[in-house]
């Protein structure tokens, strides 16, 4: 084996991001070649799409190490937080124990079982050319308009449960009566389409986050901004913008992760209601977590009264968060849509977290898009270009050439009603098929309507 003599060598007056250096690992106990930019965080993670064309597919581009160490980087995966906003990793290829190796409790007892990032980073988009980009940094873009997204957290289950002793939004894994889930209907317990161990629905969004804010300062209920960044992670580490695109396991020859989710839990159409007995929710809270920090698609059968298997999803499993598009719908606190003449929609956002608002008002909130007009009213159509001023994540152009698998590939519902608020229901549901993904919007509720 060849020695090297430290003594002899000389400072290099020229690196790049392409050097790498010898590190040693605590955890392999071994020594090995780390890329410069992973130390020096030198450049970003970037994807870019050609606005000539039509597809969902966005090209890496800038420095591929980075792009594919995002993940460890940001510390994506699954924590358990305490009211006051202590976090403890989860160990990412076991959620019933820490990353230290104790045992860990997703019942509430030991906090709630939340999915998001470690540290704060940097996102930027821009067009230069033909092309868009989209961009994330744990040191600001230089060059480029940054926006801070700080150290955050959601729901590990891509749902949320009510703790009906207090009256206060969570995340747990329990059958306990406390947590059931549906309208609360206590006759189902024993039954096939039990509510026990089930997500909350029957809520307008206003309850949503006042049971949230019940938790104390920092806690809401889908607050706008955490759904857009979640789908700028999916289109800068998955390189698409069709979260139903076929579930590739194997990564490019960059080692880059590729494909989608498939449908995901979508397409049901009116077998939901018919056999579960209503339209409630009918996965326990429990799916998924088999697949740990993982990326992937965790198996389960849904059982119909006489416990044959009504059908069989594949439930979509981001770095440990499940059922991000589809399933149920969520409400999306911190921003309004105002209807005006025509059947556009003006976006408003309340422009920070802790500030109070009534949803029955624009006051304190700033108009930063406007979604457009159905071409036919009250008919689905598909999102050709997306607004990230202030992170709002709303369509500005929709409808013809773009499909369910073109562009951003998510629906737009408006019915053109001319005029009053309305709140974004997102993320869409199980009733139907290639409609639903991270930014699919519906825009004709008004704000006082209780989901399923």
């Amino acid at each position: 084996m060849e020695k090297i003599d430290l003594a002899t060598l000389e400072s290099l007056s020229a690196i790049t991001s392409q050097d790498k250096v010898v590190g040693f690992s605590t955890s392999g106990n071994k020594f090995g070649f780390i890329p410069l930019s992973f130390v020096t965080n030198e450049g970003y993670a970037c994807r870019r799409w050609d606005m000539t064309k039509s597809t969902s597919v966005g090209e890496a581009v800038g420095n591929i190490d980075y792009l594919r160490n995002l993940p460890s980087l940001l510390g994506l995966g699954c924590y358990l937080v305490d009211k006051n906003h202590g976090r403890r990793k989860l160990d990412p290829t076991n959620h019933h124990k820490f990353a230290t190796g104790e045992a860990a409790a997703l019942d509430g007892t030991m906090g709630d079982y939340m999915w998001g990032w470690g540290t704060k980073w940097y996102y930027a988009w821009w067009i230069e050319g033909n092309y868009y980009y989209e961009a994330a940094s744990l040191k600001p873009i230089p060059g480029r308009w940054n926006y801070v997204i700080p150290v955050a957290s959601t729901s590990a289950l891509g749902v949320s449960v009510v703790d009906r002793e207090n009256n206060e939004l969570v995340s747990v894994i329990s059958e306990a009566a406390r947590y059931r889930g549906g309208d609360n209907d206590s006759s189902k317990d024993s039954a096939y389409n039990t509510l026990l161990g089930r997500a909350a629905t029957n809520l307008d969004a206003s309850t949503f986050g006042s049971y949230a804010r019940k938790k104390g300062e920092g806690w809401e209920a889908y607050w706008y901004t955490f759904p857009a960044v979640l789908g700028i992670l999916l289109r800068i580490i998955m390189g698409t913008r069709n979260a139903q695109a076929a579930y590739n396991a194997n990564k490019d020859s960059n080692g880059l992760y590729q494909g989608g989710f498939g449908a995901g839990v979508t397409g049901w159409g009116s077998s939901w209601g018919s056999v579960m007995g209503s339209t409630q929710p009918f996965l326990p809270t429990s799916v998924g977590v088999d697949l740990a920090d993982g990326v992937g698609l965790s198996s389960y059968s849904v059982l119909n009264e006489s416990g044959t298997v009504a059908k069989t999803f594949n439930i979509p499993v981001f770095f440990g968060l499940k059922n991000f598009f589809g399933y149920l719908g969520r409400w999306e606190r911190g921003c309004l849509i105002n209807k005006v003449a025509g059947g556009a929609g003006d976006v408003y956002v309340v422009p920070r977290l802790h500030s109070s608002y009534n949803m029955s008002s624009l006051s304190g909130l700033i108009k930063v898009a406007q979604v457009p007009a159905a071409a036919v009213a009250s008919q689905w159509e598909f999102i050709q270009q997306l607004s990230m001023q202030n992170l709002c994540h709303k369509p500005t152009v929709t409808g013809t050439p773009a499909t369910e698998s073109t562009y951003y590939a998510d629906a737009f519902y408006n019915d053109n009603a001319a005029s009053g608020l309305r709140v974004p229901y997102v993320g869409g549901y199980a009733n139907y098929g290639g409609n639903y993904g991270p930014e699919y919007v519906y825009v004709s509720t008004l704000v006082s309507r209780r989901p399923l």
